[in-house]
């Protein structure tokens, strides 16, 4: 029969089937969607922040070893220079006890040479003494015909009298040409010993054979007179050339 109803199949069924489904359970199948995509996201975004903290880390990482290098280096240069300073600590320690030893002994000798030089001078008291007369005379040559000098004077008396008066240094050249030295100080007054020093400039020209000290005082005039000799020059002049007196030559 024509009118006999065909039955309804699964293929024609089953979309709008679906639909009810879905229309019947939205709720379920949204929250399932929300949930889906939340675990997405949560899961990037924990990876993300990982894969920054990681990288993160591996700055840091590199930044606290340059620190930590640096930091060696400057330790290393801290200890050499600790190491330095102790070893010249200890140098300078070892210097300044064996000056302070020869110190010690150059103060002894010294000290022997004061007392025995006493107990010369007392001897020649009691053997009649010493007059008045030149222990010493020393000129040196400087730079640019500046010569120094150097007088010792002595004289020991029983009574300790003392000796005073002014001493003069005359250089003897040819011809008996004679040159008298500026004295800066040419007073003495002691009672054993005491020594004049200066300095003076030579005229161009001038070469002595002969070196004449004459000393006035109480007594009787003492006269010296003493080859002429030059000793090495000196090379270090402490006092400006310009300041050292000019000698003039008399016939004196």
């Amino acid at each position: 029969m024509s009118d006999v109803e065909q039955p309804i199949t699964a293929e024609h069924k089953s979309p709008s089937g679906f639909k009810r489904f879905i229309h019947s359970n939205l709720p379920i199948v949204l929250g399932g969607v929300i949930v889906g995509g939340g675990s997405l996201l949560l899961g990037y975004a924990v990876g993300h922040q990982q894969g920054l903290t990681a990288v993160g880390f591996a700055a840091d990482a590199e930044q606290l070893n340059e620190v930590v290098q640096e930091q060696k280096q400057e330790i290393n240069i801290l200890n050499k220079t600790l190491n330095t300073t102790v070893q010249e600590r200890d140098v300078g320690l070892t210097n300044l006890k064996e000056i302070t030893e020869s110190y010690r002994k150059e103060t002894d000798l010294r000290e022997q040479a004061e007392q025995q030089r006493d107990i010369y001078r007392e001897i020649l008291r009691l053997r009649g003494g010493v007059a008045l007369t030149v222990q010493n005379i020393d000129i040196k040559p400087l730079p640019d015909r500046a010569y120094e000098y150097r007088l010792d004077l002595m004289q020991l008396q029983p009574n300790k009298r003392r000796a005073s008066g002014t001493a003069q240094i005359r250089l003897i050249g040819e011809d008996n040409n004679i040159l008298v030295v500026p004295m800066s100080d040419n007073s003495y007054g002691f009672d054993s010993f005491q020594r004049l020093t200066g300095r003076w400039t030579m005229p161009s020209g001038f070469n002595p054979d002969f070196v004449e000290v004459r000393l006035q005082g109480n007594g009787s005039p003492v006269i010296k007179r003493y080859a002429w000799e030059r000793g090495a020059p000196v090379k270090d002049m402490p006092a400006i050339l310009s300041e050292i007196p000019q000698a003039e030559a008399n016939t004196d």
